[in-house]
């Protein structure tokens, strides 16, 4: 359903909201400079003049937006302005798109392990429910991120998660199912299944198409995920 140029994929079309605008940069097209979200932001029709730019820590703070600018220290980023564009950067980490239907509350989640563990999924969507109106109109993207084929972690890490997200690897190594985390942690949340799509890309399987830092360590790029509304 998503629409592929060489540069981003366009995500809007899941959502089905005829003004919201959702996208997703590749590989393909460096966005390594200090415009890469703004020539996203364009290039989906959205006004760069209007972008949130979060340092993200890998924590679970969620802020609220109502204006443009740069945050701090902040991993999930929520608002229900039109004239609000929200945007992260990502190299493995789930970028989490979310959106309200029937209103305009929309909001984006980097959720790497360390912020799932600690919760940022889940206190999303309760901050959301304090200005939306109803968890059954909650929409949730799980964007492009390492999957469990690629995810290896050690036991510190897989101490962090049950189980039920777990393949044991060699010795005391476990590859992490994080997209499965982040799933249940919705549905906990209230979110309907039917309300949840999973892209179910690897970044670290595809080169040819996304960054990997798994894979390529500190030489990785950045992919940027953007929403808003038009």
């Amino acid at each position: 359903m998503s629409v592929h140029n060489d540069s981003f994929l366009n995500l809007s079309p899941y959502f089905s909201q005829e003004n919201f605008r959702a996208g997703f940069s590749l590989g393909s097209l460096t966005y390594s400079s200090e415009e890469d979200r703004k020539h996203l932001a364009e290039n989906m029709g959205l006004m760069s003049k209007n972008l949130v730019v979060p340092k993200q820590v890998h924590g679970n703070k969620v802020q609220f937006c109502k204006t443009s600018g740069e945050l701090s220290d902040t991993d999930a980023i929520i608002s229900n302005s039109e004239n609000v564009v929200l945007s992260i950067q990502v190299a493995d980490c789930i970028p989490l798109f979310i959106l309200e239907k029937n209103s305009n509350m929309f909001g984006l989640v980097h959720a790497g392990w360390r912020g799932t563990a600690k919760g940022i999924v889940t206190k999303t969507i309760n901050e959301i429910n304090k200005y939306g109106r109803s968890q059954k109109d909650i929409m949730a993207l799980i964007g492009p991120s390492i999957k469990q084929c690629c995810f290896e972690i050690g036991p510190e890490v897989a101490d962090e998660f049950s189980n039920d997200y777990l393949v044991q690897g060699s010795g005391d190594r476990s590859f992490l199912d994080l997209q499965g985390v982040v799933k249940n942690q919705l549905k906990n949340a209230g979110i309907q299944n039917e309300n949840i799509i999973d892209l179910d890309e690897c970044t670290c399987c595809q080169p040819d198409k996304y960054y990997s830092y798994r894979r390529d360590g500190n030489r990785a790029g950045r992919m940027i995920a953007v929403c808003g509304w038009i």
